[in-house]
């Protein structure tokens, strides 16, 4: 009883930091759009380590590879790749020649 309300409790706070994640992800997506690099820049890097920060943290307490888990190792890691993506392409758009 004891390792399920502490797996619980390790669910609700990773739900929080996934929520913080996604918002911080889509402050930076504004930010891009609005043109405020030095806000991009911000945003950006505590998405990127956020993320990258709570993936480790699965891993090292084992619950990386357990399908209950799965669903919070998948969206960090979306978050990695959408980020990566978005600023691999340039987002808002990539520029222009000509």
């Amino acid at each position: 009883m004891a390792k399920r309300n502490r797996y619980r409790q390790m669910e609700s706070l990773m739900t929080k930091i996934i929520l913080g994640d996604v918002l911080i992800f889509v402050g930076y997506l504004v930010f891009a759009r609005m043109g405020l690099n030095v806000l991009k820049v911000i945003t950006a890097i505590v998405a990127l380590c956020g993320s990258l920060v709570c993936v480790g943290w699965l891993y090292l307490t084992g619950e990386f590879t357990r399908r209950r888990s799965l669903w919070m190792v998948t969206i960090f890691i979306c978050i990695v790749l959408c980020m990566v993506i978005s600023l691999v392409l340039k987002y808002p758009c990539p520029p222009l020649n000509g």
